[in-house]
């Protein structure tokens, strides 16, 4: 005790008092008692890893000879519960903790996989595909146009210009003189118009009935919403049907026709060829036109390509057909307003809005007025010729 108090004597008489920090306030402090922490299941095993105090008399146990006495002596700190489950480990009380399973081993890749050998490919020589009827009928007309071209190339007539009389039901080869160098007879099968993509058969027309083939029984009349090879396809079950030689396309100023052509000769009956007047032809193909823009049913691209198309048929027709008679200037002329009067239905660009044309995607009423008009003027200038 009086080393004590000589301590605390010699703490006071030195110098001014010190004001704590924080870091001798901290080391000053007490220990604090660490908070009791509450049992869950994570505990458990703590529980059962206690181990059993050593009976009396035992060394190391309370009350036992030579056994330090529990009096003046400070209490031990409890462990973290981690900490005595360690140490317990280590003592062997526990059990060891289960390892991880190991990770599952790869799957073999369907690559690496052996693979059964290849088999030779078993070939049935007697099961031969079927064909489809179409594509057999396609080439069989097929080699037939090869065969027409091939007699044409041996006559020396495969580059002369035709000529077509449906009146007489003629179908000519004329060379650059104007002679007749091959004739065959020809029957109307049916008409294609691109415009409307209708199919019409030729007992049905009214133009062409006279030099058109008998009907056929199982075919339609007309046929809508065909292509240009469902054309063909039509026309080719028509000339198979009335056993024709020979398939031929000629283009008029309203539609395709398709002809059936027999009798084919490279000695003609007659040496030079007059082609009959365009009249019915062309009055037909703007009665066509007329009705289609006063009905206003279809769109102005419709309207614009009708008007268009029979301008520049009646264009090839002043310059191949009727070439050199008197029939060019009125055609010419015919074909020039048609090509006019499709100008009035611009198509929708920049170019046409810049300018302030109107562009609409329907005929309007003034504007279908002004158009039925005009083609019935043309219409004017082509009957007295009928």
């Amino acid at each position: 005790m009086e080393a004590k108090a000589e301590r605390r004597t010699a703490q006071r008489g030195a110098g001014p008092a010190t004001k704590p920090t924080a870091q001798t306030a901290r080391a000053d402090a007490p220990l604090a008692r660490p908070k009791r922490i509450k049992k869950t299941e994570k505990d458990a095993p703590l529980r059962s890893a206690k181990v059993d105090p050593p009976a009396p008399g035992t060394p190391g146990a309370p009350g036992a000879p030579g056994a330090p006495g529990m009096r003046g002596t400070r209490p031990t700190r409890r462990e973290p519960p981690r900490v005595a489950q360690v140490k317990a480990l280590e003592q062997g009380h526990l059990a060891p903790l289960p390892e991880r399973s190991p990770p599952p081993r790869p799957l073999i890749s369907a690559g690496s996989a052996p693979q059964p050998p290849p088999q030779e490919p078993e070939l049935d020589w007697d099961d031969q595909p079927v064909k489809d009827s179409c594509d057999v009928l396609a080439q069989r007309w097929a080699l037939r146009g090869q065969e027409l071209f091939q007699l044409l190339n041996e006559h020396g007539a495969a580059q002369h210009e035709v000529r077509v009389n449906l009146k007489d039901g003629l179908f000519v080869w004329v060379d650059g003189k104007g002679r007749v160098s091959a004739e065959a007879r020809a029957q109307v099968l049916c008409s294609f118009c691109q415009a409307t993509s209708v199919v019409s058969m030729a007992w049905a027309d009214p133009l062409v009935r006279a030099a058109a083939v008998p009907r056929i029984d199982g075919m339609l009349s007309e046929r809508d919403d065909i292509d240009e090879e469902g054309a063909w396809q039509v026309a080719m079950e028509a000339a198979e049907a009335c056993c024709a030689s020979y398939l031929y396309r000629v283009s008029a100023p309203h539609a395709w026709y398709f002809l059936g052509l027999t009798g084919l000769t490279f000695r003609p009956a007659r040496k030079r060829f007059n082609p009959g007047p365009p009249v019915g032809l062309v009055l037909r193909a703007l009665a066509e036109v007329r009705l289609a823009i006063a009905g206003r049913a279809e769109p102005c691209d419709v309207v614009r390509d009708r008007l268009r198309a029979l301008g520049n048929a009646l264009f090839h027709q002043a310059e191949y057909t009727y070439r050199g008679t008197d029939w060019v200037a009125r055609l010419e002329r015919t074909g020039r307003c048609l090509l006019q009067l499709g100008k009035r239905l611009p198509r929708p660009s920049f170019t046409a809005v810049a300018s302030g044309q109107a562009v609409e995607d329907w005929l309007g009423r003034d504007l279908a007025l002004e158009l039925v008009k005009s083609v019935e003027l043309l219409e004017d200038e082509w009957t007295p010729f009928s």
